[in-house]
């Protein structure tokens, strides 16, 4: 670039005279070595371009054909030269000079745009020598159609100027567009050669944009700066045609054997016998693998035909095989062998035929795979399915398998499933089972299974499900996630067996333990649980709740005239009508019998508003138990008694707040029944003293703390003549304890039996001890008997046993008896008097006038004595109204011919008015306090010393 700036910047100068025979031999061999060059392009894109090169060779092959045959032409038209069709002159040269740079340029765009010509490489052959002929012609004997290029003795014209500059840039533009291509991937060598040349052709153009003499240095110097380009494209077009292909073989060989290198070694790796066999069997190659399955060296095998390799029993099969795949079939067979040991060896073999390039059969390949480990884990694996297909089997006909993909979408189901969800197995697959879902259980109880299993863990538990016509049953289900790749379950399988009837064994269980069996509702169990959640929840809220405990007033009245299987109808009803009566939050138990206990919860936090509510819900139940009943064979009329007990938080316990219900329940009772009463304290701690008293009293008995007292009975002439027999507790604590406190409670709780027991026992024992005794022998005692104690079985036995030990003589032991007690079974009392009285026992009505006197049962009961109440005496010397009703017993029993005793007289003036009235029996304070025996015994000794 810059020799030719400089040369460009010199003043222009001759090298040779105008016309020298010397210009001419000198541009004439530059032109020559252009032809030369441009004859050897065409001549290697004919012959050496690469398969991948041939889109070009057509482009070489026309465009240098041109060039080379218009050079020719150029040089020979040159000023001085011969004439040549025409004579020869500047402009006629310049013309050619034109024609062959523009097809060179034409030709190297080409090549850059890879533009390939179509057609056959002669067809273009021939075309560049057409367009030679045509451009001769043209340049020959139509010059004049193009401008003047050269003006003698001024130079080139503008127009020739302009044609340089064009071919100028033309050149350079090219040379910039291989330069590119030769930095992109893919790129070569021969793109740096073309972009050199292009570079070379386009600078030594400007030299021939100034020039005034065909003779001037520039010419020179331009047509050297050709040579050189066309050195560069013959440069480009040899390492294009020649050398790449060359070096691409020996890249080529060498990756071939490299490759052979390497399949040689994989061959040896490969875990596979090789071999290859030509027409006549013989062996060109074998691996090691292949090797030792003949049981040879390799150098012995190759070389070898395969029957003098192959062991004896294989020959036929080996020679079958082979002569197949000569034939041009593919072949496969397994194999069986036995190594010197007897060990057994498997192998699959494949024969196939070997093509060589011309497409013939040139032999055959064999690949044998060693398959003993193979078969050893086929017959394990079919030993394997059969047991997997024996677990099936027994699975499908005791289990419900079901398997989902990963949503849980069914995939699979066996018989045992369709047959206990009543689906068909098409109806099943596809779906979710959502499709078998009741409902029974919370979402957050799938969400955990979900949760469990999604995360790879296996789930078990106790599922309801609901089949196809409605019916629900239950079934123990394990649910296995089955892993896949990405650490996530692929699918599930559900194992399930069916649970149905020990679930409902189960709950009949539940039922017996947790249930009433005649009424259905929650027993005494579940309501003491659901009580302390109760008190739980109340602790967490602060909300109020109430404990109301009731039960039916003369229930046992009903069951006794009606029977039970009425009183059990009964009770059904109630619970019946307490179900429909409370809140679905609360809950209605029953304890026994005829008591029942209603749990209220969330009443408010305050304690009125909460109390109010309660006693309003209260009340509610009162109203609607006191309907009528309309029972099978009667409508009855039934009360309940309620106590009520209000709770907040755990500050008592469950069994505490039954207890106060009871007592509040009791407390209804004593207020009349029919009634609603809340719990007070109060009645609490009498409660409490009440059972500590019930607890003394069971231990007084047997530890001798029980004593009797006697109260004289006396005649007009206040002369004893018979006893009562008191019974007194004397605690070691309490001391003396009053018979008003805890003879009732001896009578509620039951122990008045065996205490009554004791006191006629001891009352026979003491009239025993008297019968030696003159002044007391003649006395009677008198016995209080409980109509609890008079109804029991065994009573009449008991009592003539007690007078059978102690000799008892008729009419020495009375037994006292009130109105009410009478009145219960009166066929049965009749008739245990009776007994009783044939045996000598005399019987008193005690506190007559007080029940519900009937003369019509006291006509029928044998009785001999009658004891007018205290509470007609204490005014009977004051009193009308109590001296006509003392006159009316005493009248009445002086026609039924029946003693008559005055009980409480007191004063006097009681004594005196009685007796005037004609009663001869007195027993009060006035005549003698209840004492011991022995100071009884004192006492009638002085009354008999008293004149």
């Amino acid at each position: 670039m810059l020799a030719l700036v400089a040369v460009l910047a010199l003043p222009g100068f001759s090298l040779f005279a105008h016309g020298s025979p010397g210009m001419l031999v000198t541009h004439l061999l530059l032109e020559m070595f252009s032809v030369v060059v441009s004859v050897l392009v065409v001549v290697i894109a004919w012959h050496a371009f690469s398969r991948e090169d041939r889109r070009i060779a057509s482009t070489l092959i026309y465009a240098f054909t041109v060039v080379a045959g218009v050079d020719i032409i150029h040089a020979l038209s040159y000023e001085g030269m011969p004439a040549l069709g025409s004579p020869s002159s500047t402009g006629k040269a310049i013309f050619f000079w034109f024609m062959g740079r523009g097809f060179e340029l034409l030709a190297v765009w080409l090549v850059a745009l890879q533009v390939r010509l179509p057609g056959q490489r002669w067809h273009w052959q021939l075309a560049g020598g057409l367009t030679i002929v045509a451009l001769f012609a043209i340049g020959t004997w139509r010059l004049d159609w193009f401008p003047q290029t050269f003006v003698p003795g001024q130079g080139v014209t503008p127009f020739k100027a302009y044609i340089e500059w064009v071919l100028c840039a033309g050149n350079l533009l090219a040379a910039g567009y291989f330069w590119h291509m030769a930095q992109r991937e893919g790129g070569g060598p021969r793109h740096y050669y073309f972009a050199a040349a292009c570079f070379v052709m386009g600078l030594g153009e400007l030299t021939f944009t100034s020039y005034v003499d065909t003779s001037d240095f520039l010419v020179i110097f331009g047509h050297v700066f050709k040579v050189v380009s066309y050195a560069l494209i013959y440069a480009a077009t040899f390492r294009l045609g020649m050398r790449e292909p060359y070096e691409l073989l020996q890249r080529s060989e060498q990756e071939l054997r490299s490759k052979q290198s390497e399949l040689d070694a994989v061959l040896r790796q490969v875990p596979a016998g090789v071999a290859r066999l030509d027409r006549e069997g013989r062996y060109r190659y074998v691996n090691q693998q292949m090797a030792q399955m003949l049981g040879l060296p390799v150098e012995q095998v190759v070389g070898r035909s395969f029957e003098e390799v192959v062991a004896p029993e294989r020959r036929a099969e080996v020679s079958y095989r082979w002569a197949r795949a000569i034939t041009g079939q593919m072949t496969s067979y397994e194999g069986q062998m036995r190594t010197e040991q007897g060990k057994a060896l498997y192998s699959s073999v494949s024969i196939a035929p070997e093509h060589g390039p011309d497409g013939q059969i040139i032999g055959a390949m064999a690949v044998a795979i060693d398959t003993t480990d193979l078969q050893q884990l086929q017959r394990q694996l079919m030993d394997s399915m059969h047991e997997v297909a024996d677990l099936k089997t027994a699975l499908d006909a005791h289990a419900i398998v079901a398997i989902t993909d990963a949503r849980g979408v069914i995939t699979s189901v066996n018989d045992r499933f369709c047959q206990i969800s009543q689906y068909g197995r098409e109806e099943l697959i596809g779906q979710t089972h959502r499709l078998i879902n009741s409902g029974h259980h919370p979402a957050s109880f799938f969400h955990e299974l979900w949760r469990t299993i999604s995360g790879g863990k296996v789930w078990s538990g106790e599922v309801c499900n609901r089949a196809k016509d409605g019916s629900l049953y239950w079934v123990q289900t394990t649910i296995v996630p089955y892993m896949g790749e990405n650490g996530r379950p692929q699918r599930y399988v559900a194992i399930r067996a069916d649970i149905t009837e020990r679930k409902r064994v189960e709950l009949q269980v539940e039922q017996m333990a947790y249930q009433d069996a005649l009424t259905g509702l929650p027993n005494r169990r579940l309501l003491m649980d659901r009580l302390q959640q109760g008190l739980v929840a109340s602790a967490r809220s602060g909300q109020f709740g109430a404990l109301l405990f009731m039960d039916l007033d003369h229930f046992k009245d009903i069951n006794d005239t009606l029977g039970h299987e009425q009183g059990d109808e009964l009770l059904k009803l109630v619970a019946q009508r307490l179900r429909e009566g409370v809140r679905q939050s609360d809950t209605v138990a029953r304890l026994g019998g005829d008591e029942f206990v209603v749990l209220l919860s969330d009443l408010g936090t305050g304690e009125v508003e909460a109390t109010t509510q309660a006693g309003l819900l209260g009340e509610e139940m009162l109203r609607i138990l006191s309907q009528p009943y309309p029972l099978a064979r009667a409508e009855v009329n039934s009360t309940p008694s309620i106590g009520v007990v209000m709770y907040q938080g755990q500050g008592q316990r469950a069994e505490e707040l039954l207890k106060q219900a009871d007592i509040a329940l009791y407390q209804a009772k004593d207020a009349g029944r029919a009634t609603l009463c809340f719990f007070d304290p109060a009645i609490q701690s009498a409660f409490q003293k009440r059972m500590a008293m019930e607890a003394d009293l069971r231990l007084a008995l047997t530890q001798g703390q029980f004593q009797i007292f006697y109260q004289p009975i006396m005649n007009g002439q206040r002369q004893t003549v018979a006893v009562e027999a008191l019974l007194r507790w004397r605690h070691p604590l309490r001391g003396m304890v009053s018979p008003g406190d805890f003879i009732p409670l001896a009578e509620k709780t039951g122990l008045i039996v065996p205490i009554g027991q004791w006191v006629i026992e001891q009352a026979c024992a003491q009239l025993a001890s008297w019968r030696g005794d003159p002044q007391h022998r003649a006395w009677q005692i008198a016995v209080n008997v409980s109509a609890r104690q008079f109804r029991q079985p065994d009573f009449v036995p008991q009592v003539i046993a007690a007078m059978d030990r102690c000799q008892i003589l008729p009419g020495q032991l009375e037994l006292e008896v009130t109105e009410s007690s009478l009145q219960d079974n009166l066929q049965d009392t009749v008739q245990k008097m009776k007994l009783l009285r044939n045996r000598g026992v005399r019987f008193a009505i005690d506190d007559f006038g007080t029940g519900y006197s009937s003369l019509s049962y006291l006509k029928e009961l044998p009785i001999h004595v009658l004891k007018i109440d205290r509470s007609f005496v204490s005014h009977v010397d004051t009193s009308d109204d109590d001296v006509a009703i003392a006159k009316t017993i005493l009248s009445l029993a002086a026609h039924l011919g029946l003693d008559v005793v005055a009980e409480g007289v007191e004063t006097e003036s009681q004594f005196v008015t009685l007796n005037a009235y004609g009663c001869h029996l007195f027993q009060g304070y006035l005549l003698g306090w209840p004492v011991p025996v022995d100071e009884l015994c004192r006492q009638s000794v002085l009354q008999a010393t008293v004149p």
